[in-house]
């Protein structure tokens, strides 16, 4: 698969994922976090380098490697991009802040321009630690994303060969070192340490998102001393995800090998790892563990070994900064990455102990955020507050998204009685949620304690009282699964998605905007689609639009007319899928509250379907009519498919227009029960081009779903295989019509037909004369149904009606041949009875008379 967006291996290749649960807390981008640095091109790109066939072999850019991987503060170095069909890269894109481009060059290896970028970077003096965010931009598409480290040490290079736990490299205190683990590979570095001196190590490895698959790197690390053994390991750490981090005094003066490898001795050509070395500080919680935005507090590390560490802050006076974080700092050095902080408008408490029963519960008001520590095992925390009957707050527990090792449950209860109000252990992952309706006025206590009862010096938590308020936000559905979808636009074409929206205590319509796209695009969510829960939202780029690309805020937003006064906003957000695991568990992630949207050069091909002419009907079928163009010298089948089926409505999604064709029809179908609206519609419009594939996306059309013109009654009938019988169908009409429709009797069974009927706005009754033949199957045909056609504006509405029952039964076979009977024998008469002497008198008497009366006669 070659494709730019949902189908290319660009976007294969980052089907890298992390666990839900463990994502670190992102938030809304505010103004002055938003802006984007571009990487400008270091030099002119030759006119060759435009020519058409130069450009169609550039399509699908791929991203795989940045070497170095990591870079310290203040420093200006040179790191080479690699992947493929980068030889015409124009920008990197950077997320995050605190880095500058200074300038972008291809190699002067003509067997190296489509495979390497060279960029020349500053990083500030007060870059964010950590990983930093980009992607390249190319004139036919965008990569997919890669993670480059800052960290606040010199970065050296691992050295092969140090495998051996006898040969370890050497490093020197609070240095960062960048290296690579294979499989069954176990890399050493040494350190020198003084008795008492902390010793603290930190690896990003899953955090960088580079290797991924069953087998993904899962760090494991390693303080060993001279004699092998070990002072402290971690494998995962909830700090830092699936990363490891350790921390310990040296026992002794000597030597200490840090082991890095993969957790089980797995390993590949992408495992790639920074690892921080020093006798710097590495807490793990902080407590208070958030707080207001612009306020100055006093704030205490836990977790060192060193004991904790205090520390006056002031925090910023914007809010929702995304991956928000506190620096950790001592007179030995800088933490490598941040202690991540909560910043919510809400007054801060903090527990008093003892606090560990109800009665003894800590005041704190509500709404309010109360902060403490589950410090030892069965230990539960109680804050009490104040409600009045039927007053309603969410409490929600921030504890594993701020990195706690804690598993907390949140309970509430009446203190003076004790009882039960509610409460919860997972809805927000490992974290808790419950909203708490008062019962009665009083005072009540909130609880919270770790799920297994567990105990630790750094189980921190910050437990958040606060008033119901409706939230929005939405995400774009992933049309393959696994595969984020990218918004590469075409120069006089669009890009959509299907955005999920995410309502919470709030109904009604919602819109998309942004002042923060590429100039020369604009966004479009038709208004038929914003009241329900996913709909379509396509980027439209003007045909003369620069080609360019940016790292766009578009702010999900209240579009009711019922409630014109109501204020409700929320990012567009998308979870980019870095490192997916076995059983395609979703390991890592990289939450992103802005997408990367990219004007490319124009697709060599234009693509619209036409309007139809007639209305589709519950039950019914329609056939959209596809057209394109295609500019001369590029001919490639189109795939066509609906960005987004209206509701109760299907459509193919294996339509193509083919090679040497410009036209094709999409085959669409009502269900019986599909919404009576009419829906804007468009297409995604796939095609190879050079090495990949683009797609775009067509203007939107209206699509019309109606009720059905008439509908059908059916009776059950029967028919003896091979005679005829009168299939009668009682026609109600619910809308007036013109002309004549065409009514064809289907679902019959094989060797049966029935002549086609017409069928006006006066009929009441069809009789479909069924014809069946000797070789007609007897059984129960239970779908038959009419097809009727109604001509209207030139075109014909096409309905699907009824479901009869025609039940075929085998001719009643002839009666079983019985015995010949014998041929009859005719009686011999009776012999005659000789007469008396009186008989014979009596007949010669008689005789007599009979002749004297005919002499008589005569």
């Amino acid at each position: 698969m070659r494709c730019l967006r949902a189908f290319s291996q660009t976007e294969l290749a980052t089907l890298h994922t992390k666990n839900e649960a463990n994502r670190p807390q992102a938030v809304q981008a505010n103004e002055q976090m938003r802006t984007t640095r571009l990487a400008s091109l270091g030099m002119l790109c030759s006119l060759a380098f435009l020519l058409c066939s130069q450009v169609a072999s550039a399509a699908a850019p791929r991203f795989t490697a940045v070497t170095p991987r990591a870079g310290a503060r203040g420093q200006e170095l040179t790191i080479t991009l690699s992947g493929t069909n980068l030889e015409d890269a124009e920008e990197l894109l950077l997320y995050d802040d605190g880095l500058e481009v200074l300038s972008l060059e291809h190699p002067e290896e003509e067997k190296d321009k489509a495979k390497k970028v060279l960029v020349k970077l500053r990083v500030a003096d007060d870059c964010r630690l950590g990983t930093q965010r980009m992607r390249i931009r190319t004139r036919t598409g965008l990569s997919d994303l890669q993670n480059f480290v800052v960290s606040p040490f010199e970065v050296h290079n691992e050295k092969e060969p140090n495998t051996d736990f006898s040969a370890p490299q050497e490093l020197p205190f609070n240095s960062s070192v960048v290296g690579r683990i294979d499989r069954e590979d176990v890399d050493y570095y040494v350190i020198d340490a003084k008795q008492g001196q902390r010793i603290s190590a930190e690896v990003f490895g899953t955090r960088i998102g580079s290797s991924t698959g069953v087998n993904y790197f899962d760090p494991y690390l390693a303080i060993i001393d001279e004699n092998r053994f070990e002072i402290a390991v971690s494998d995962d750490s909830p700090l830092v995800h699936n990363d490891a981090v350790v921390s310990a005094i040296a026992p002794r003066d000597g030597r200490y090998v840090i082991q890095i490898r993969d957790s089980s001795y797995n390993g590949d050509g992408r495992a790639h790892y920074v690892l921080s070395v020093g006798n710097f500080p590495r807490p793990t919680s902080v407590i208070p563990s958030g707080g207001k935005p612009g306020e100055t507090l006093t704030v205490t590390f836990l977790g060192d070994p060193l004991g904790p560490i205090t520390q006056d802050v002031t925090l910023p006076d914007v809010p929702n900064i995304e991956r928000f974080g506190l620096e950790v700092r001592d007179e030995f050095g800088l933490a490598p990455s941040l202690q991540p902080f909560r910043l919510s408008p809400i007054e801060n408490t903090i527990e008093a102990e003892p606090n560990n029963d109800r009665k003894a519960a800590t005041a704190c008001s509500a709404p309010g955020a109360v902060n403490g520590v589950i410090s030892e095992a069965g230990d539960i925390d109680y804050f009490k507050f104040t409600a009045k009957k039927n007053q309603q707050f969410d409490i929600e527990v921030h504890a594993r998204r701020l990195r706690s090792g804690l598993d907390p449950v949140v309970t509430v209860v009446n203190t003076e009685s004790g009882k039960g109000v509610v409460s919860n252990d997972d809805s927000r992952g490992p974290d808790s949620y419950v909203r708490f309706k008062a019962p009665e006025d009083g005072e009540y206590s909130v609880g919270v304690y770790d799920h297994l009862r567990r105990g630790q010096e750094d189980f921190t938590y910050r437990i958040e009282i606060s008033p119901i308020e409706p939230t929005l936000q939405a995400s774009p559905t992933e049309f393959s699964r696994y595969v984020q979808h990218q918004i590469i636009i075409p120069q006089g074409a669009g890009s959509g998605i299907v955005a999920n929206v995410q309502r919470r205590d709030i109904g009604g319509a919602v819109n998309f905007r942004s002042d923060d796209l590429p100039a020369g695009v604009r966004l479009e969510c038709p208004e038929g689609w914003r009241g329900g829960g996913s709909m379509p939202v396509v980027f439209f780029a003007d045909s003369d639009a620069p080609l360019s690309g940016k790292f766009s805020a578009i702010e999900t937003f209240l579009d009711d007319p019922k409630q014109p006064d109501r204020v409700v906003t929320g990012p567009l957000y998308q979870d980019v899928l870095m490192v997916r695991g076995r059983n395609n568990n979703r390991v890592w992630e990289e939450r992103m509250n802005r997408l990367p949207i990219v004007v490319t050069q124009k697709a060599p091909f234009r693509v619209w379907a036409e309007t139809p002419a007639v209305p589709i009907v519950r039950g019914g079928s329609l056939n959209l009519i596809v057209k394109c163009e295609k500019e001369e010298g590029w001919d490639e089948d189109i795939s066509v498919r609906l960005l987004q089926n209206p509701p109760g409505i299907n459509s193919s999604g294996s339509v193509k227009i083919p090679k040497g064709k410009t036209e094709a029809s999409i085959p669409i179908n009502a269900a019986g029960n599909a919404a009576l609206r009419e829906s804007m519609i468009s297409l995604r419009c796939i095609a190879r081009v050079g090495n990949g594939s683009i797609e775009l996306c067509t203007e939107f059309i209206p699509l019309r779903v109606e009720e059905q013109y008439v509908t059908l009654e059916f009776v059950q009938s029967a028919v003896e295989r091979g005679k005829e019988v009168t299939f009668p169908v009682k026609v109600n009409k619910q809308k007036d019509f013109t002309g004549t429709a065409t009514v064809e009797l289907l679902g019959l069974p094989a060797n049966a037909s029935a002549e086609k009927m017409e069928l006006t706005a006066e009929t009441t009754e069809l009789n479909f004369q069924i014809k069946t033949t000797e070789k007609t199957p007897p059984g129960m045909s239970k779908n038959v149904f009419c097809r009727v056609m109604v001509p209207e504006n030139g075109a014909t509405i096409l309905h699907n009606l009824g479901s009869g029952v025609l039940r075929v039964d085998k001719p009643l076979p002839p009666k079983k041949d019985s015995p010949k009977p014998a041929p009859k024998v005719a009686k011999a008469p009776p012999a005659e009875k000789p007469l008396s002497r009186l008989e014979q008198l009596r007949l010669q008497k008689k005789q007599q008379a009979e002749a004297a009366q005919a002499d008589a006669g005569e």
